[in-house]
């Protein structure tokens, strides 16, 4: 259990920090929505943990706190994205 919420860390960090070299041409808000954006992973997260776990290297406990920790980051993070926005360029302007 404890696993999932370091795994997920570990993405926003790994795959998140890259969005730091927006700064120079996005707002902090923005940037930390693209941050959140990129760390968004399920698909390549399920590939290493079938691959991992065929070859030996990874848990049966491990691989499900990784897809754990993917499938909360698919879930919440553009959740928290949009919330940093302030919802869809669209709402904004009126349309649906």
């Amino acid at each position: 259990m404890v696993r999932v919420p370091i795994f997920l860390l570990a993405l926003l960090f790994v795959r998140g920090i890259p969005a730091l070299l927006y700064r120079q041409v996005l707002s902090n808000r923005r940037t930390v929505a693209a941050g959140l954006l990129q760390a968004t992973s399920l698909s390549f997260v399920v590939a290493a943990v079938q691959i991992g776990t065929l070859l030996g290297e990874i848990s049966a406990a491990t691989g499900a706190a990784l897809i754990g920790a993917g499938l909360l980051s698919v879930m919440l993070f553009p959740l928290l994205a949009l919330m940093l926005l302030g919802g869809s360029g669209a709402e904004r302007n009126g349309h649906e």
